[in-house]
């Protein structure tokens, strides 16, 4: 599998470079591209293993986030880039629909434990914070990503 970083290309051609996508369908079609790499490209966290007294070491497989930097770098545009496009009124549904496929599977991975739901929640803006105030002045204080995962701090 490829490393996200050798998808990036420079051009020095001294005349600009020319637009990335001429249509919204392209950007949605390298946009799938990513979605799958990202699919296909697990991070592995090496962890201990106890079998029958034996204890090994071994690799899981790791979800990776679906993030606004590696669509970009996958795209081989710039952030500032991206967000031009999502100006432009012809883009504007596109990018859209892909953010919402990256929000969907940041939360849903979240929610299920699969990424750390404090880090998700701020990168979503999520953090929003709720107080309940007991008897006797006591205030519990609980962030959003606290509730996904059911008072942890995951």
């Amino acid at each position: 599998m490829t490393a996200l970083y050798e998808k990036i290309k420079f051009s020095d051609n001294g005349r600009g470079r020319p637009p990335a996508f001429e249509s919204p369908e392209q950007m949605w079609e390298r946009a799938v591209e990513y979605f799958k790499w990202v699919e296909a490209s697990n991070l592995e966290e090496t962890k201990l293993f106890s079998f029958q007294g034996e204890v090994v070491d071994g690799k899981a497989p790791l979800m990776r986030a679906m993030t606004q930097a590696g669509l970009c770098a996958f795209l081989n545009i710039g952030q500032s880039t991206y967000k031009d496009y999502k100006q432009k009124p012809n883009f504007s549904a596109v990018t859209e629909a892909i953010d919402d496929v990256m929000t969907e599977q940041k939360f849903t991975g979240a929610a299920c434990g699969l990424f750390n739901a404090n880090i998700i929640a701020r990168d979503l803006g999520l953090q929003d914070r709720v107080e309940t105030e007991l008897s006797g002045g006591l205030k519990v204080e609980q962030t959003l990503a606290q509730r996904l995962t059911g008072g942890s701090k995951r």
